[in-house]
């Protein structure tokens, strides 16, 4: 759950708090109130709509510039071969990029994967 700070409901309720209390030391007439009210809620709504996503943006290209620059493409595949396969290879010394593509050969078997692993060097 988020903080009351960084919801919506929070900086709307902060609004209508703040005019109400400038309509009551006479600063801001009750007629304007609901004027201001209504653009100052839009304002608030739209900034926080903006900030959503433009976090959201800025997350989605961090993590692709730290997956191009760190050969993560490869390793993100690699994450999909089963671990005992990957123990495997890396004891028989095998490339990674080689390994993906024989998990990728023989999805769903892992035995006839395990026998090529350890045929590879054969």
């Amino acid at each position: 759950m988020k903080p009351g700070i960084y919801t919506t409901e929070f900086w709307i309720s902060l609004i209508g708090n703040v005019l109400a209390f400038a309509v009551a030391l006479g600063v801001v007439s009750s007629s304007d109130k609901a004027t201001l009210e209504g653009a100052l809620t839009t304002i608030v709504t739209a900034s926080i709509a903006l900030i959503g996503a433009a976090t959201v943006i800025v997350t989605y290209v961090r993590g692709r510039i730290a997956v191009k620059t760190q050969g993560g493409d490869v390793q993100m595949l690699a994450l999909a071969v089963p671990d005992q396969a990957r123990t495997e290879a890396k004891a028989v010394g095998m490339p990674l990029l080689t390994l993906i593509l024989l998990a990728i050969q023989y999805r769903g078997e892992l035995a006839k994967l395990l026998e090529a692993i350890r045929n590879w060097r054969k």
